[in-house]
């Protein structure tokens, strides 16, 4: 059976541990310790998978880019309105 490929350059949506790993850029074992006891993994038949826009999420949350939600009105607040 041909394995399909995706285009060069074009990173698959759901990753193996080992490539989600590498996709955060740390060990697998690294992985396993940290980010996949907060980051869900998909199970597909025998295998999990982890969605790369959830491995993003969290790497942006960890990082700063995107702050937690908050309650509309607690942006309100912010922005001075009642």
């Amino acid at each position: 059976m041909e394995k399909r490929r995706l285009p060069p350059g074009m990173t698959p949506r759901l990753l193996s541990r080992d490539q989600a790993a590498a996709y955060c850029g740390i060990s697998a074992p690294h992985f396993d310790e940290t980010v996949a006891k907060e980051v869900p993994a998909l199970p597909l038949g025998r295998r999990n998978l982890w969605d790369r826009k959830l491995l993003d999420r969290w790497l942006d949350a960890r990082s700063g880019i995107t702050e937690s939600l908050r309650p509309v009105d607690d942006w309100l607040e912010d922005l001075g309105g009642d």
